[in-house]
C-alpha cells in the first residue's frame, strides 16, 4: 500500500533523517519527499513524504518508531493506484440500458471512477458511447471485461475494447 503523511519536525539538525530511517528499517519504500523548511510553525517544520509499506505490522511499526523518536504526524491519506480502462460502445443505446450498465459496474467492488460520453445523431439510430473506468485492481478489469461482453450479446451492440490496461 502507498501512504502520504504530513509530519511535524523540531527544527534541529538530524530530525529528518530520524523521522525517514523507520520507514526504511520496516521494510517500507520512499516515493517522495518535501522539506519545508521555510515554514517554521511553533519551533517545528512541515515534511511530506509519500511512501509504500508492506502490511500493517511495518506501518504500525513506523508510527511507534516515530511516537519515540517526537514525530508529529498531522495528517495521513492512503493513496490508491488506478488502472484505466477504455470501452467504445457503438450501436442502438437506450438511456436506460446505459443506466443499467454504469449501475452494474458500479457494484463491482475497487471500482473507483466511471466516465461516460455519449454522442448520437439525428440521421441514425446509432449512437456511440466512450467508457472509462478505473479500478483499484488490474483483476478487475477483466470482471468489466466479461460483463460488458455480456450486455453487448444481450442489448446487440458493439463493443470495442481499448489497447489499456
Amino acid at each position: 500500500m502507498r501512504v502520504n503523511v504530513d509530519l511535524r519536525l523540531k527544527d534541529v539538525p538530524g530530525q529528518l533523517i530520524k523521522a525517514l530511517e523507520p520507514i526504511s528499517v520496516n521494510e517500507g519504500n520512499i516515493v517522495g519527499v518535501v522539506h519545508n523548511h521555510d515554514l517554521v510553525t511553533g519551533g517545528r517544520i512541515s515534511v511530506n513524504v509519500t511512501f509504500e509499506y508492506k502490511d500493517q505490522r511495518a506501518l504500525d511499526a513506523i508510527f511507534s518508531a516515530w511516537k519515540e523518536r517526537g514525530v508529529e504526524v498531522v495528517k495521513m491519506g492512503e493513496i490508491f493506484r488506478t488502472f484505466a480502462a477504455e470501452y467504445l460502445m457503438v450501436g442502438d443505446l437506450a438511456h436506460s440500458t446505459l443506466r443499467a450498465i454504469t449501475e452494474g459496474i458500479e457494484k463491482m467492488e475497487g471500482v473507483e471512477t466511471i466516465d461516460l460520453q455519449y454522442s448520437l445523431s439525428t440521421s441514425t439510430a446509432n449512437k456511440s458511447v466512450l467508457l472509462l473506468v478505473n479500478v483499484r485492481n488490474k483483476d478487475k478489469v477483466k470482471e468489466i471485461d466479461d460483463y460488458l461482453k455480456s450486455r453487448s450479446k444481450r442489448n446487440d451492440f458493439l463493443l470495442i475494447r481499448g489497447m489499456g490496461v
